[in-house]
C-alpha cells in the first residue's frame, strides 16, 4: 500500500527505472527490452510520446511537439535527462520527472497538468505492453504500468 507522496515518487521513479534500462544480470531481459521498445525492424512497443500522438495524416516522428514540451518542464523545475541523445518524451523519462514533481512537493495542479500532457497517452503503450511482453519482468512491469498510471 502506498502511504504518501514520498513512497508513491519511489514507486514512479522505479518504474521510469524499468523502462529507460533492462535489469541488470538477465541476459534474456536485456534481449526483450531491445524487441519490445528499440528494434530496428520495428519495436512493438515504442516508448516515446510522439509515436502515439502524431497528428492525423502525419508520420510519427521523434523529437517533435511532445519532446520539446516535456524538455520545457523538465528544465522549468530544474530537471535535465542525463543523455542528451535520449528524446524528452521517452515514457521512463517522463515517469522519473513525475517521481520527481511528487517528491518535491509539487502542487495538485501542477501534477494534474502534467499528468494531461504528457501521461495520458501511456494507457496505450501500456496495452502494447501487455499484448507483447513475453519476458517476466515485462509481463510484470505492464502490470505495474497499468495498476498505477
Amino acid at each position: 500500500m502506498i502511504e504518501d507522496s514520498q513512497d508513491l515518487a519511489r514507486l514512479y521513479s522505479e518504474l521510469g527505472q524499468a523502462l529507460l534500462h533492462p535489469p541488470a544480470g538477465d541476459p534474456g531481459a536485456a534481449v526483450e527490452y531491445t524487441r519490445l521498445f528499440l528494434s530496428p525492424q520495428g519495436a512493438p512497443c515504442p516508448p516515446w510520446q510522439s509515436i502515439y500522438l502524431a497528428e492525423e495524416g502525419e508520420k510519427p516522428r521523434l523529437m517533435g511537439r511532445s519532446h520539446h514540451s516535456a524538455l520545457a518542464w523538465y528544465r522549468r523545475y530544474g530537471f535535465e535527462p542525463v543523455l542528451d541523445n535520449e528524446p524528452a518524451d521517452h515514457l521512463g523519462l517522463l515517469l522519473v520527472f513525475y517521481a520527481h514533481l511528487l517528491g518535491s512537493g509539487e502542487s495538485d495542479e501542477t501534477l494534474s497538468k502534467f499528468e494531461a500532457e504528457h501521461l495520458a497517452w501511456a494507457s496505450r503503450f501500456i496495452a502494447k505492453l501487455r499484448e507483447h511482453a513475453r519476458h517476466p519482468a515485462y509481463v510484470q512491469l505492464a502490470e505495474d504500468l497499468a495498476q498505477h498510471l
